[in-house]
């Protein structure tokens, strides 16, 4: 009879045994199941700002010879995608409205030739937090070609504040242009202010 509860009490010794080491396995599976947690606290990255946009921008320009009296203009529609790599892209940049500045009055003809005009910016090495991203942007010259090619218009760009973008999908920067060279022509100065208040879509 001792031998048969000696027997019995050693089950249960390693039942217990395999029930505890059950229930650790158990408990380490629920942890590998625990969802990661979200980027909440994470700084933004170009990945965040990647997407599409839509708003407005404001326009503002300063006397030039062929335009002594430009006038500024707001809330004026556009749209742009910035792209995983840092490109800020213009499927169709608002060339008319420069052109309107520039040559205020005899502008309606130039625009009808100019068609769709496009153009990139790269977004450089950003600073960022959980709440706000800010970068610099390279600007190449804008280049616009009229009647069929044969007339080139270069038109010299910076961007004098740096692009900030929220966690909201706000997308705030400025455009400058700087100078517009026609042709073989020397540069004349075109100073016009662009400056752009998108949303992510």
């Amino acid at each position: 009879m001792t031998h048969i509860r000696k027997i019995t009490n050693t089950l249960a010794a390693v039942a217990l045994a395999c029930l505890t080491l059950a229930s650790a396995a158990c408990s380490d599976d629920d942890d590998n199941n625990t969802p990661a947690p979200d980027k909440q606290g994470e700084a933004l990255t170009l990945q965040d700002v990647a997407g599409s946009y839509a708003g407005t921008f404001d326009f503002t320009a300063e006397p030039s010879e062929l335009n002594p009296k430009p006038e500024p203009q707001t809330g004026i529609a556009v749209s742009l995608e910035v792209t995983e790599k840092g490109t800020l892209h213009f499927a169709e940049f608002p060339a008319a409205t420069l052109v309107k500045a520039l040559l205020a009055d005899s502008a309606s003809d130039v625009i009808a030739m100019l068609g769709t005009v496009t153009y990139d910016a790269t977004i450089g090495t950003p600073t960022a937090d959980a709440s706000k991203l800010t970068a610099a942007l390279t600007t190449p010259d804008l280049v616009i070609s009229l009647m069929a090619g044969a007339l080139k218009v270069q038109i010299a760009i910076e961007a004098p504040e740096q692009l900030s973008y929220t966690k909201e999908g706000n997308l705030v920067f400025t455009l400058k242009t700087l100078r517009c060279t026609l042709g073989d022509g020397a540069p004349m100065d075109l100073v016009n202010t662009l400056t752009f208040t998108v949303q992510k879509q």
